[in-house]
């Protein structure tokens, strides 16, 4: 009599879905996860190999590629009265969506047959997405904001700029802006665009702004994060117009032989709009009379004036000895050492004044003032 052992493990596990979608928050341990997860058996249930004793994550879908260890996965799959539950390792605190957003995995179920006849269902797809936690209030990219406007300028450069660094908030955008110092001619848009509110009256404006960001706090759903604040400086350039100012007199006397007509000269040269490389001074004689030209009461002090040639006071009856004739090239006139040592100092004025007739017979008078050091 001849007899056959038939296996009694006849049928694999057959898992409820493909496809699994899974979402976890950052501050939670276990896997919602759609569908429902669950494995039957057609063996008979009241065998163990008609039972589902657990199930297994991995890496890859096929069994001839050589999975890396299960712990590059931080999840595991816990039978809780018979309910399979996805949760986090208990090795492992949190998760962090702002490192790794997403995990693509495989799952399969198997019964509890022995090792060498345990069966395994075929793998299932199963995508963990990591849900963010309202985790970091926006951070502005500066702390100081600096702008220049002139006078009469709109604002229309003046942008701060925050970011939020939740994994959520694919570009790092923020909500909106405030404006938190009372009674500044600004306001702030949600994008950070600063306006001018009323016409500006000072000089210089202080204000702090903050940041919102778009998502509700977990801890109060009505809560958004606020940034620290950032300060603004707005620095009003007023319309300026290069001017010079000086307290000198119009006219003054000279009283000796060198003087500073500048020292008191003022010179606004708009320092926020005008860049100065040189001032240039021009000075004018003024020559009003024909006895004023070098102003001929001053040329030197008095008690150091030689007079060479005495001035006749009534110079229309000049005797005719006291007329000289000049050809400019021959003739000169003697001063006698009497009344000249002919011993000059390093600086020396020689002044003149003269009455001629020229080719027209019209009288003519000039001055002459000659300076040397």
């Amino acid at each position: 009599m001849k007899i056959i052992k038939t296996k009694s493990n006849l049928f694999d596990p057959i898992i409820s879905s493909n496809k699994y979608v899974g979402h976890i928050k950052e501050n939670e341990r276990t896997v919602e996860v759609e569908p429902s997860l669950y494995a039957s058996d057609a063996d008979p249930s009241n065998s163990l190999n008609g039972q589902i004793c657990g199930y297994e994550l991995s890496l890859h879908k096929h069994d001839d590629i050589v999975d890396e260890t299960s712990e590059n996965i931080p999840f595991i799959v816990e039978l809780i009265n018979k309910q399979p539950i996805i949760q986090l390792k208990t090795h492992i605190d949190k998760l962090d969506c702002e490192i790794k957003q997403s995990y693509r995995l495989f799952i399969r179920a198997y019964d509890c047959a022995n090792n060498n006849e345990r069966r395994y269902s075929e793998r299932a797809s199963l995508i963990i997405t990591i849900d963010d936690v309202n985790e970091f209030a926006p951070i502005f990219t500066h702390k100081n904001y600096l702008f220049k406007l002139h006078q009469d300028q709109n604002c229309l450069s003046c942008r701060v700029e925050a970011i939020d660094d939740d994994c959520s908030n694919i570009d790092n955008r923020v909500c909106d802006y405030q404006i938190q110092t009372s009674n500044v001619p600004f306001s702030i848009g949600s994008n950070g665009s600063i306006s001018i509110t009323t016409p500006l009256m000072n000089d210089t404006y202080e204000f702090d702004v903050v940041a919102i960001d778009c998502y509700p706090s977990s801890s109060d759903n009505d809560t958004k994060k606020i940034s620290e604040p950032a300060k603004v400086t707005i620095k009003i350039i007023k319309s300026c117009k290069p001017t010079i100012t000086d307290d000198y007199p119009t006219k003054s006397t000279i009283h000796a032989d060198h003087t500073h007509i500048f020292d008191t000269l003022h010179v606004d040269i708009c320092e926020e709009t005008c860049a100065v490389e040189n001032i240039i001074g021009t000075v004018t004689l003024d020559s009003n009379g024909i006895d004023s030209g070098c102003n001929l009461e001053q040329c030197s002090s008095i008690n150091r004036e030689y007079v060479l040639i005495p001035k006749d006071i009534d110079f229309n009856q000049a005797p005719q000895s006291r007329y000289m004739s000049f050809d400019g090239i021959k003739q000169t006139s003697i001063i006698q050492k009497k009344d000249f040592s002919g011993q000059l100092k390093n600086d020396f004025t020689i002044r003149m004044w003269m009455k001629h007739a020229d080719e027209e017979n019209d009288e003519k008078e000039n001055i002459f003032c000659k300076t040397d050091e």
